[in-house]
């Protein structure tokens, strides 16, 4: 049995995961909402299987786990309750005899008992269920999702971050380093630190967006509460825009400035640079 189930695989990180076992030769479940909406991104990879699946729907499963060796686990931002909401899964992933997790946690989680993630290692520990929980830091990604717009319409990086660096990380190295955690068995019971390859602050930031833009991206830098107030204004659910002033304050705070080395080994080549992520992505804020 040689077959991995990916969840969020039609996600920023998971999509990749796939597109990086298909190199490796790997039988791919892919887990998704939607398998009508997903069979679009999946058409051209003949080695992955769709199948439908919800933490909060016990009965997609069964299907989701038969045959699988290993799960690779994103948390979807909109689960703020994993007992509730992700140890079933858990539980019955152990039921199975699932032979390891590799976990999308995050950085600094060590140090953070109420973030959800801490609670889900947690939990996949106190299932004996053997793991590897990659803690990376802030996504490039982020900026062409969740700052999308504001980029895109006006011209800003709206970010309470002051003139702390951050040490990005593109989520295609995440998926690499995932898919070879995944199928090699020398990483195990391990959690890893993942970030780039230098860090920036958001001045820099904006002063790349606005090299490959070509226009100018201003770095506007709220107050938490400020930046709050205004994301939920501007359509994000609460709960996520509280879980993002989190994350900013821990930034300010300089908890995301660090760079280690432990991603280069682990996908053998140099991670990618922000410029790189910049110019690959920058149809999103044209």
């Amino acid at each position: 049995m040689d077959k991995y189930l990916v969840t969020g695989a039609s996600g920023n990180i998971g999509k990749y995961v796939v597109d990086e076992l298909i190199v490796l030769k790997k039988d791919i479940k892919a887990a998704v909402h939607n398998t009508e909406k997903a069979k679009k991104l999946f058409k051209d990879k003949e080695d992955v299987e769709l199948v439908k699946f919800d933490f909060l729907d016990k009965k997609t499963f069964e299907n989701a786990l038969e045959g699988v060796q290993a799960i690779f686990l994103v948390r979807p931002p909109n689960l703020a309750n994993p007992r509730k909401d992700m140890l079933p899964f858990l539980e019955a992933a152990k039921e199975k005899g699932i032979e390891k997790i590799v976990f999308v946690s995050l950085l600094g989680v060590e140090k953070n008992p109420i973030v959800p993630h801490r609670k889900i290692e947690n939990m996949i520990k106190n299932l004996s269920i053997p793991y590897v929980f990659l803690r990376p830091s802030f996504f490039m990604q982020n900026l062409n999702t969740n700052h999308k717009e504001e980029i895109k319409k006006r011209d800003e990086l709206y970010i309470p971050a002051g003139s702390s660096k951050t040490s990005f990380i593109d989520t295609r190295d995440i998926a690499r380093a995932a898919a070879i955690s995944l199928i090699e068995n020398k990483y195990k019971n391990i959690s890893i630190t993942l970030t780039g390859k230098e860090a920036i602050d958001y001045n820099e930031v904006s002063k790349i967006l606005s090299e490959v833009l070509g226009r100018k991206i201003e770095y506007k830098n709220p107050s938490l509460l400020r930046f709050r107030k205004e994301r939920i204004k501007r359509g994000t659910p609460k709960e996520f825009a509280n879980v993002m002033t989190l994350l900013y304050l821990m930034t300010k705070l300089g908890t995301a400035k660090d760079i280690t080395y432990d991603l280069e080994k682990i996908i053998g080549r140099e991670p990618i640079g922000f410029k790189q992520y910049a110019i690959d992505h920058k149809d999103y804020w044209s």
